[in-house]
Formats: structure tokens, C-alpha cells, sequence
């Protein structure tokens, strides 16, 4: 089983890197729904994303070397910054607590 998730990762991988930042960012944006109010804010989106990809794909080297245990992907955060994301509640819902 393992071995079959190795052999289909390495594929993905592959064809991932077969496509341009660019296409991988049209895709992004097509999958996750994603628009910019401006131009300007859609080519720093590309960066931030560009930078994450770069990021993503030298980690996952490492996991395809046994230097790390877990692969990481593009997912609907790929267009924040560390901080944005760090800066977000990740979903958390506090309830507010009876006095």
C-alpha cells in the first residue's frame, strides 16, 4: 500500500512540475474560486503564491529523499503570506463564555 502511494505521489509530483508557476496559479485560482479586486493585488497573489510553490516543492524533495515524513501540496491558503496565515483564527470558533 505504501509502496502504491509512493509511486502515485512521485507521478503527481512529476506532472506538477511539468506545468509553469503560472498555469499551476490558473489552476489554483480555478479550483479554490479564487479572484482579485485588482490587477495589482493578483500579481502580489502570484508572488505569495510562487513563493509557497517554491517552498512546497523543495520540501517535497526532501520527502521523496526519507529526509522528512509527510509531503506537502497547494491547497487555499497557497496565496497568503506566512504572516497572513499565522494572523488567521484557522478556523477556531471561541464561544463566549456564560458570567
Amino acid at each position: 500500500m505504501i509502496a502504491k502511494f509512493v509511486v502515485l505521489f512521485a507521478v503527481f509530483v512529476a506532472m506538477a512540475s511539468t506545468l509553469t508557476t503560472e498555469e499551476r496559479f490558473a489552476e489554483f485560482k480555478t479550483k479554490f474560486g479564487k479572484t482579485y479586486a485588482t490587477p495589482e493585488e493578483e500579481q502580489e497573489r502570484f508572488k505569495v503564491f510562487e513563493a509557497n510553490v517554491q517552498r512546497i516543492d523543495e520540501h517535497n524533495k526532501k520527502f521523496e529523499t526519507g529526509e522528512v515524513t509527510f509531503s506537502q501540496g497547494v491547497n487555499q491558503f497557497s496565496d497568503l503570506t506566512p504572516d497572513e496565515w499565522k494572523n488567521r483564527n484557522h478556523g477556531l470558533r471561541l464561544k463566549p463564555t456564560s458570567t
